[in-house]
């Protein structure tokens, strides 16, 4: 507003200067003032900033006279008494190092208790690490390198040999050498599993015990969907010497819920290198590849190995978990040792091992779950994702989303039973296959007359 008075009185002088000097008259000119701020009171500042200070440091005081009179009651209220300090002493040195979960009550009347025992706790945690030193990790490798030593007794190494010549016909011969797993003794032969990709085609074949020596071998049947083949020694040619340093292996179970993270070491050639060693740890157990008629579970670790490793995993009780086989299409690191799990190899190791070859229908299948159960309807059974081109499903007239209910008698519930059931079966077997087929409103059932082949 003073600004807008301003302006109107200078535009009136200016006007009334105009008239004089158009009149002749004295001009006069606009008086303009200056407001200055007003000084500052350096007194007042001073003692503003002196009260600030004597306010902080009588702030300081109280707080440390509260903290001396309040801390001896304090600490009386949460430290153990006397008394139960030296009963856990006395516990230590009586050797009695364990707190059961019915020493601990949590519950606001206890509270005192509790703090009692994670005291307890925390001084044995520091015991422990005060008492160990490098010794304590040499015990632990020895004990991990006698449990190597005695699943090494089991491995073998199976080597093709493939005569051939060169440019100035020369005959040599080229060898492809694989780890080999004892699977099991029939009285006449030492039955070993390995990698097929090492023998296939090969003129003869060798195996080499842990004691060095080297005995032929013949090839008795081969699983073309997980590429292993059982190959067998005759008991006669080994020494005494050569059957009391072998044995066979002790095979566990890969199907445990608690196996990721469990220590794991991979035996045979992990590294490239035959006879080597390594350990870690097995990181999934969860991928499951699906193969014709069948389905196997992987095991990866975080081992850093060959990608054309083979060998085998063993726990900590010398169980072998795993076969190692380097799958490209198991995760996106191929120089992670990877392998199928023990259990799913099972049924088929025996099945080689006794000669007989694996039956063949021709798809690609999975388990129904509830889920796709109740929120489709599907009936519970071996879903066929895919049927093999020429296979004797597809000759069949069996199709993609039919669920297979029942082989011969044997009732289908999942994938697991129709896996069990095609075990059970021979090629050449006339087999009664039932399915379940979605008609325009509800599932129709539909039976199929096969027979069956041979996995090639």
């Amino acid at each position: 507003m003073a600004e807008q008075k301003q302006e109107t009185v200078r535009n009136t002088v200016a006007k009334e200067n105009e008239r004089s000097v158009a009149s002749g008259e004295q001009k006069f000119d606009f008086i303009t003032e200056t407001i200055k701020k007003k000084p500052v009171n350096k007194k007042r500042v001073f003692l503003k900033f002196v009260s600030t200070i004597l306010w902080a440091v009588l702030f300081g005081v109280v707080a440390c006279l509260t903290y001396i009179l309040l801390y001896p009651k304090l600490e009386e209220h949460f430290r153990p008494s006397a008394a139960d300090v030296t009963a856990s002493a006395s516990d230590e040195e009586n050797g009695e190092e364990t707190i059961t979960t019915e020493e601990v009550d949590v519950t606001p009347a206890t509270e005192e208790k509790t703090h009692e025992v994670v005291t307890q706790v925390v001084q044995k945690v520091e015991k422990v690490e005060k008492n160990l030193d490098v010794s304590d990790y040499k015990q632990l490798y020895t004990q991990i390198s006698r449990v190597a030593f005695e699943a090494r007794k089991s491995l073998v190494t199976v080597t093709g040999i493939y005569p051939d010549t060169d440019w100035f016909q020369n005959p040599y011969e080229q060898n492809r050498a694989t780890s080999g797993l004892l699977v099991a003794d029939n009285g006449k032969e030492l039955l070993i599993i390995a990698q097929t990709q090492a023998i296939r085609n090969a003129e003869s074949v060798t195996v080499t015990f842990i004691d060095g020596t080297e005995h032929k071998a013949s090839v008795k049947k081969t699983d073309h969907n997980t590429g292993l083949t059982v190959v067998g020694v005759d008991i006669d040619s080994l020494s005494e010497e050569t059957k009391e340093k072998i044995a066979m292996a002790k095979l566990g179970s890969s199907r445990i819920s608690s196996l990721v993270g469990s220590p794991i070491i991979a035996l045979g050639n992990p590294i490239g290198i035959s006879g080597s060693m390594a350990s870690g740890q097995i990181t999934s157990n969860s991928f499951v590849k699906t193969l014709t008629d069948s389905s196997a579970q992987f095991l990866t670790t975080d081992i850093y190995g060959s990608d054309t490793a083979s060998g085998v995993l063993v726990n900590l009780d010398g169980e072998v978990l795993g076969i190692i086989y380097q799958d490209d299409s198991v995760g996106d690191a191929p120089n992670l040792i990877k392998a199928y799990g023990i259990s799913d190899l099972r049924g088929k190791i025996e099945k080689l091992s006794n000669g007989q070859d694996l039956a063949y229908l021709g798809i690609y299948g999975t388990d129904v779950t509830e889920t796709a159960a109740r929120e489709l309807g599907l009936p519970y059974g071996a879903y066929v994702k895919e049927v093999v081109i020429d296979s004797p499903a597809m000759e069949a007239g069996i199709q993609n989303g039919d669920v297979i209910v029942k082989i011969g008698t044997t009732e289908i519930n999942s994938f697991e039973a129709f896996k069990d059931a095609m075990l059970k079966c021979q090629p050449g077997d006339l087999m009664m296959v039932t399915v379940l087929r979605q008609a325009r409103f509800e599932y129709a059932e539909v039976s199929y007359e096969i027979t069956l082949g041979t996995l090639e």
